[in-house]
């Protein structure tokens, strides 16, 4: 119930607003907010779905803007763009504010056939080595531990199956998330900076990640 009022006080009256080529966002029931940015100010764009969204048919979209960071990390100024949408909205809105862009892709990729078994490494040994640590304290019951395993395996297929990355001449885009999802994107001529990182275990699967600023 505190949530729900948190909410209602919060977005209450919310209105986006094209001014130009500024995006403005009104919002609050007792303290009313106007936060603005300009639109080529704005870095990257992230869509998200939860569970509960998934259930209602609902997303929201979110974006990070430059020079918008304050001293303990958390971003000033506009954030949200649609705290609550239906994913059709949400799409209608990215073509609008980045005209030409093709969105939601064609053209996703997915990751590499192995990459579940990359991902479901670490929760495998987690499991295996909670079950080893219970059955030194407990005796055999400590074997119980193991059942995770099969659900990191299952829930490593799933992210893999799911996440995908998406390149043409505008946008860079990746997806992930099993039971949350989320999609994140950017123009290619707002990225800063490349990062390829290879740990051990990248190596030994001959896999590697791209990071991107």
């Amino acid at each position: 119930l505190l949530s729900v009022l948190l909410a209602l006080t919060q977005y209450h009256g919310f209105r986006l607003l094209l001014e130009g080529r500024r995006l403005t966002v009104e919002r609050g029931l007792l303290t009313r907010l106007r936060t603005s940015v300009s639109q080529r100010r704005i870095q990257a764009w992230t869509l998200r779905e939860g569970l509960v969204h998934r259930l209602l048919r609902r997303r929201s979209l979110r974006v990070d803007t430059a020079a918008g960071i304050g001293e303990g990390g958390e971003q000033r100024g506009l954030r949200e763009v649609a705290p609550i949408a239906t994913p059709a909205s949400c799409d209608l809105l990215v073509r609008e504010l980045l005209p030409g862009a093709a969105w939601p892709p064609v053209g996703w990729r997915q990751l590499h056939p192995r990459a579940w078994q990359r991902l479901a490494l670490p929760g495998v040994a987690l499991a295996i080595a909670a079950a080893a640590a219970a059955c030194w304290w407990f005796g055999p019951i400590g074997l119980l531990a193991l059942a995770w395993a099969p659900w990191a395996i299952h829930a490593a297929r799933q992210h893999a199956r799911r996440a995908g990355y998406a390149l043409d001449g505008r946008l860079l885009a990746v997806r992930a998330g099993w039971w949350s999802r989320y999609w994140r994107f950017a123009e290619i001529d707002k990225i800063q900076a490349l990062r390829l990182e290879r740990t051990p275990l990248d190596h030994a699967f001959g896999m590697a990640s791209l990071w991107l600023d």
